[in-house]
Order: structure tokens, then sequence, then C-alpha cells
């Protein structure tokens, strides 16, 4: 009984330490890194130091638009408040 419950516990350990966060918003913040404009500013922010530096504030402005969009497309609410400001080219 007991060689059972032992193979029965080790068969679920992979499912218990699985990610089980498959809310929308989740879902859409990884999707966001697969997002044409995030995608170019991330390789052009890997190709040079200097443009990492000032490039940041974009990156993260990218994302919250792309999982926004993501949302939107999805049929889900928003969240709201004030929208972000886009923070300047250099």
């Amino acid at each position: 009984m007991t060689l059972r419950v032992l193979v029965l516990l080790a068969a679920l350990l992979p499912a218990a330490c699985a990610p089980s966060d498959n809310s929308p918003e989740a879902v859409c913040r990884h999707q966001a890194y697969d997002d044409p404009q995030v995608r170019a500013l991330r390789i052009q922010m890997m190709r040079s130091y200097s443009a990492n530096l000032g490039s940041q504030g974009q990156l993260k402005y990218l994302l919250r638009q792309a999982t926004l969009r993501c949302l939107q497309d999805k049929g889900v609410a928003v969240p709201g408040g004030v929208e972000p400001v886009q923070p300047a080219n250099p």
C-alpha cells in the first residue's frame, strides 16, 4: 500500500510544480514579448549597450501596450486608471 502511495505522489509531483497561472493577463504578458515592436527594440538593445541604457522605459511602455492590445483582443476589460506617459525618444 505504501509503495502505491509513493508512486502516485511521484506521478503527481510534476503537475504540482508546473505554473498554474493561465489567466488572460498572464497569457497576454507572455505574448507581449512576441510583439513585433517589442522584438525589434529588444534586438536593438542587444546590439548596442548605449541603446540599452535609454531604452528600458520604452521597452516597458511597448510591453504594456502589447499586453493591453492582447487583452482587448481577448475581450477582457482593461484595467482602469491613467494611461502611462510614453517615454520620449532619445
